[in-house]
């Protein structure tokens, strides 16, 4: 039981904490001459590292460009426990934001957020899968504005979009992504989309993480959580108002929200979540640890900071 500054008890918060962590591993060798692009958690566990040789301009100074004048270079690395694989792709043209592994491990699926509709059916597929050699499997379009992806272990596709993606930009009159949420099969088929009741709409899906082969979901307007489950989503009351990213345990017990560069704990409590704390994660030098990208699977939390990746159980705090 914790006091404010009025002497009144403030039921449920608690300190914050500060969690000592040392390097799950280093990317120091791979990371040379290019610049991380993203971090993510794979089905399987593995972790998954996408670097660039350079970031296209936007267009007009505002909008991520789909597809690049010039090639670009792309390394994407996949650690496996003790051991590690570098695909180099020295000639892309699609601007690539997420990367993950996919069809059991065995392929790398990279996918950028922006996708245009060119008219008369001609949509650029913005996803496509390699083999660990960069030999291209297949291709297909996840749609526009997409904010979210995380693959799942039954090898389906989440992707959460923004508003741009969800009201159409980029050519798109019907938007694929125009619920927010929508699952989607190996090849790019859909396979379930968000349907929103009453004003359960999802104007910009902010914050996802897969839970197993299910999904959860922080979003504008409501800046409620909602947990799928069978197809269905129940919903909890949050104060946190625009969390890029979460973290949650498998009984939905906790959620770990990442907002403005804090991490903020929180329990559910009936049908809300309330705050338990800031967690704080300290390098071995004992300097703060300030994540340059930060990716999230069920309870677990990768972050990466200068080379080095970090990692953190939600179920252990």
């Amino acid at each position: 039981m914790h006091r404010d500054g009025h002497g009144r008890h403030i039921q449920g918060l608690m300190a914050d904490k500060t969690i000592p962590l040392r390097p799950a591993a280093s990317v120091s060798e791979e990371m040379e001459d290019f610049i991380p692009v993203s971090v993510a958690i794979g089905a399987g566990g593995e972790l998954c590292v996408l670097f660039t040789k350079e970031i296209p301009p936007l267009a007009e100074g505002m909008f991520p460009q789909s597809v690049t004048e010039n090639p670009i270079a792309y390394r994407a690395v996949v650690i496996r426990g003790g051991t590690r694989t570098v695909t180099d792709l020295p000639r892309e043209k699609w601007n690539y934001h997420f990367f993950e592994t996919i069809d059991e491990g065995r392929h790398l699926l990279l996918c950028g957020s922006r996708s245009y509709h060119h008219g008369a059916g001609n949509i650029e597929r913005n996803a496509r899968v390699y083999t660990e050699d960069g030999q291209l499997v297949r291709r297909f379009c996840l749609g526009d504005g997409i904010g979210h992806l995380s693959v799942t272990p039954d090898n389906h596709i989440w992707c959460g979009y923004f508003d741009e993606g969800i009201f159409g930009n980029y050519g798109w009159d019907d938007p694929l992504g125009k619920s927010g949420l929508v699952k989607w099969s190996p090849d790019g088929r859909m396979a379930w989309e968000y349907q929103g009741t009453g004003n359960r709409f999802i104007a910009d899906c902010y914050a996802m993480t897969t839970v197993g082969n299910e999904a959860a979901f922080h979003y504008y307007t409501d800046f409620d959580v909602g947990f799928i489950h069978g197809g269905q989503t129940a919903y909890y009351s949050t104060d946190i108002d625009g969390a890029s990213a979460m973290a949650a345990t498998e009984d939905g017990s906790r959620v770990l929200f990442y907002e403005d560069g804090q991490f903020i704990l929180t329990e559910r409590k009936d049908r809300r979540y309330v705050r338990r704390g800031r967690l704080r994660f300290k390098k071995p030098s004992g300097k703060r640890l300030s994540p340059l990208l930060v990716a999230t699977r069920g309870p677990h939390l990768l972050m990466l900071d200068g080379p080095d990746l970090y990692q953190h159980n939600l179920f252990t705090h």
